[in-house]
């Protein structure tokens, strides 16, 4: 079985929460920042409110898209079944520029053909990655294990389910690991320190042999399950965006126009004493994805309540739907409460998922994605541009 999501907030009204010092009263109020939690290959994200300390300049926050960037890996199929077809699509952006000040090439590659590796671990995959990297210096277009920009396709196999032991809860499945390796410069090998995990067998490398960091190289995996009882899971679908209530339209020449805040990059890091009162000196807006409330979650998987022989459980998941949030991203300006829930497993569709969005102090278009994520592997992505004026 996937593992689940789980999810926690801090008790902001826990005594032990750690404060910054209080500030005098002339000073302007402190301003709040929700801060995603995200695992390094982007299949989860946490809330939580940033803790800061003093009055010095805050991090970027991981909403503010300033380097490489993968925003999901989405499946055709997360639940896939024997023999079926799998297209993988990845969205990426890369906030950083070249020397000559154009946009940097990016090379995208595709690893296939892991399948069931030893304990469901992704790193059990390393020792055949490895050996498939290095077929590419002979001529990868002749492996169906290889791809190459931002879609790959993959067959699963029809005995994947071969030899795969039944749990003692729920149904027998199998999976595929597709690894990818998005680089701004050359993918090269590198040679395995040691250690249990092992390591990822691939690195980026500039023009002069130098290894590049996270940057402007980001390594990751998909994963895509069989389940003997035949589950699906399809992928949360995303409507629109809206700014403000207004659906934000796709074509360029018709994209809305807002003012641009005054205040400084500089000024938006401070916290505690030194922030600056932003509400008051500047127009915020409302980013809002709409789903079809209806249709945004699937229901649990059939045998959440069944051992493998049938009998009942004591869970009473009848009513349980899926959990279902969305991340906002932004290349310019910043954004206040960038992970939402979209859908509660108790509770169902919560209709308040909005974002507040800064407008940058410089004019221009600024970029603006939301990526809505299930707890089964299922996500969509949209883009949207808003002018700066």
């Amino acid at each position: 079985m996937p593992p689940r999501l789980r999810t926690s907030t801090p008790d902001s009204a826990a005594s032990d929460t750690p404060r910054a010092p209080r500030c005098p009263e002339v000073s302007a109020p402190r301003r709040r920042y929700r801060r995603p939690l995200l695992g390094a290959l982007a299949l989860a994200a946490l809330a939580s409110p940033a803790i800061s300390s003093g009055c010095a300049p805050g991090f970027t926050p991981a909403s503010e898209i300033e380097t490489l960037r993968v925003f999901a890996v989405t499946p055709s199929a997360s639940y896939a079944a024997p023999g079926e077809e799998v297209t993988l699509t990845l969205s990426y952006h890369d906030g950083l520029i070249g020397p000559d000040d154009a946009a940097r090439p990016i090379q995208i590659v595709w690893l296939g053909g892991c399948y069931n590796p030893p304990g469901s671990q992704y790193y059990g995959c390393y020792e055949s990655l490895a050996e498939t990297f290095a077929s590419l210096a002979g001529d990868p277009t002749s492996s169906d294990l290889i791809g190459f920009g931002p879609t790959f396709t993959f067959t699963m196999p029809e005995d994947i389910l071969d030899g795969v032991a039944a749990p003692a809860v729920g149904s027998r499945a199998g999976s595929a690991y597709v690894f990818f390796a998005v680089c701004a410069g050359q993918l090269g090998p590198v040679e395995d320190p040691g250690g249990r995990a092992g390591s990822f067998p691939i690195g980026c490398f500039d023009s002069e042999g130098r290894r590049l960091g996270a940057d402007s190289f980001i390594p990751g995996y998909t994963q895509v399950f069989t389940f003997e009882d035949g589950r699906r899971n399809n992928n949360p679908a995303i409507d629109k965006l809206n700014l403000d209530d207004k659906e934000i339209p796709e074509d360029f020449g018709s994209i809305p126009s807002v003012k641009a805040c005054p205040i400084s990059s500089e000024e938006r890091r401070q916290v505690g004493c030194s922030a600056p009162d932003i509400a008051s000196e500047c127009e915020t807006h409302t980013l809002k994805v709409i789903v079809d409330a209806d249709t945004v979650a699937d229901p649990e998987e059939p045998t959440a309540t069944e051992g493998s022989s049938g009998e009942d459980l004591p869970v009473d998941s009848d009513n349980l739907t899926e959990v279902v949030w969305v991340s906002y991203y932004t290349d310019q300006g910043e954004l206040q409460g960038d992970t939402q829930l979209v859908n509660d497993a108790v509770k169902g569709y919560n209709p308040e998922s909005e974002t507040t969005w800064v407008p940058p102090p410089d004019p221009g278009v600024t970029t603006i994605w939301a990526v809505l994520r299930d707890a089964r592997g299922g996500s969509s992505v949209i883009q949207r541009r808003i002018r700066v004026e």
